[in-house]
């Protein structure tokens, strides 16, 4: 025969090429959806959820929600185009109206106003007085007075926002604001960083009370301030439980600093110890742990069968359709797994521990499936979404050690009205103290003339460093223990 010309033999190889190609693809495709199904059926009988609609919060009725008060409701008020990969405010001026509810800019450092309750110190309202006299736009004497006095004067021109969101929550107890989760990755969530703000007013209005000997107003603003962090408990996003610890830790500085001067009342302390103890944090890590995994098992659904609305438009998604639908089906059934194994029972909400140690064993895995062999394509889009992840089980821990704190520190003065003393250890307590959700065991607690009592728990670490903590800044690192106390903090060795 005739032997073939060189663009005939060319087109041939890519025509079989192409045709290897598209025979593997259809594998697996085949391969990956069958292990997907009988991997999401598995878990299903164990009572895991997959369907995304299972994990968005059930709508409440407008009148008794706290997301629709008018001052709050446009931040929620949002629309998005067709593919929900852009969205804008419905009314962008009363948008940013309510986006701007509470600001407080350009803050003094934290070298000015002092590191806050966990590093032992009291809220500088001198360096307050001081910002509000210089800045513009706030009301202040000619000549400064009283640091408390000149800081609820400037916090004046809030007073009738804070008001009526007070009267709000009362008319309003739930909340739910209308986040669309159907837009995955590109849900606004524009309520959040508000938030902060209003709860930072509260505190620093409650802290100017308590300098005063306001304990009623303060407590008052207090109990808004924990109303607000709590508001947000069963939003299923990790960036909703961050914000919502953020506001405990802002909101906690008015109430410590009313513990370490002793201005409360029996009766204020047990609103304040009530309050508390409906404080599940580790519950909120199960509910937006289980919220991550879903929706990005959504986004990947959506990667898959629509090549659309997963993105902004950076990423053009029509480079996505030549990847074999296998391969996504492969991730998903990758990243499910390590959340199975390693992210939900690191922070187990019903026995209520944390076990740093899956942290450990999560990255030792995430090491071994970046190595190059056979399947490491599944592995991909686990080494995007996986990393870090753990580190919102370190502060899940910090911050439930701090409402736990809080908790017994109340308890401990309500002993000591009743008894005239502190008890000499824990379980001496009318009402049992929460443990350590690190150890397992009660909080250390030790009396001390000098400071009244020694509290803490071991930190990520593990280790009982005897009440010291390693700390940087404003913030503890994963070393140390977790303190309460009334004194300025004693550092670690070596800080």
């Amino acid at each position: 025969g005739v032997l073939m010309s060189l663009p005939k033999k060319i087109a041939l190889s890519f025509v079989v090429i192409a045709s290897i190609f598209s025979i593997w693809r259809g594998y697996e495709n085949i391969r990956g959806k069958r292990a997907w199904e009988d991997f999401k059926k598995e878990w299903e009988a164990k009572g895991e959820v997959f369907d995304f609609k299972t994990v968005i919060p059930k709508k409440i009725p407008s009148e008794t929600n706290f997301a629709h008060t008018p001052l709050l409701k446009p931040l929620g008020e949002i629309k998005y185009n067709a593919d929900l990969t852009r969205a804008k405010p419905t009314d962008p001026k009363k948008h940013e109206e309510a986006k701007n509810l509470m600001k407080i800019e350009d803050k003094p450092s934290v070298s000015e106003i002092g590191n806050g309750w966990r590093a032992g110190e009291t809220n500088n309202l001198a360096a307050w007085q001081n910002y509000f006299q210089e800045k513009e736009g706030w009301e202040h004497p000619e000549k400064p007075v009283k640091p408390s006095d000149d800081v609820l004067l400037a916090l004046r021109k809030f007073k009738p926002v804070m008001a009526e969101l007070v009267r709000a929550a009362k008319d309003r107890p739930l909340c739910r604001f209308d986040n669309k989760y159907e837009a995955h990755w590109n849900m606004r969530l524009e309520h959040l960083k508000v938030y902060r703000q209003l709860v930072f007013a509260y505190a620093l209005r409650a802290s100017a009370h308590l300098a005063n000997e306001d304990s009623e107003a303060a407590l008052a603003d207090i109990q808004m301030g924990l109303f607000i962090a709590e508001s947000i408990r069963d939003e299923p996003t990790i960036i909703s439980q961050l914000v919502r610890f953020a506001c405990l830790n802002i909101i906690f500085q008015p109430l410590w600093e009313g513990l370490k001067d002793s201005h409360w009342s029996a009766k204020q302390l047990t609103e304040l110890e009530q309050k508390l103890a409906g404080i599940d944090l580790l519950e909120g890590y199960r509910i937006s742990m289980r919220g991550e995994r879903v929706l990005t098992n959504e986004s990947l659904r959506v990667l898959r069968e629509e090549s659309r609305g997963w993105s902004d438009e950076e990423v053009d998604l029509e480079d996505f359709t030549w990847v074999p639908a296998g391969f996504l089906y492969s991730s998903q059934k990758r990243i499910s797994e390590m959340h199975f194994m390693y992210l939900n029972p690191m922070v187990d909400h019903k026995a209520r521990r944390i076990w740093p140690d899956l942290a450990v064993k999560l990255e030792k895995r995430m090491t071994e499936l970046k190595k190059i062999r056979y399947g490491v394509q599944y592995n991909i889009l686990a080494s995007i979404f996986m990393p870090g992840l753990y580190k919102f089980a370190l502060r899940t821990g910090r911050s439930q050690a701090g409402v736990d704190h809080a908790l017994i520190a109340c308890r401990l003065e309500l002993h000591k009205f009743k008894n005239g003393e502190y008890p000499k250890q824990l379980a001496d307590l009318e009402t049992a103290a929460p443990n350590d959700t690190y150890s397992g065991k009660p909080y250390v607690y030790k009396p001390d003339p000098k400071g009244r009592y020694q509290l803490y728990g071991l930190g990520w670490n593990g280790k009982d460093d005897g009440g010291k903590v390693n700390w940087t800044g404003s913030k503890n690192v994963d070393d140390g223990d977790i303190v309460w106390s009334y004194l300025p903090l004693t550092l670690a060795e070596g800080e």
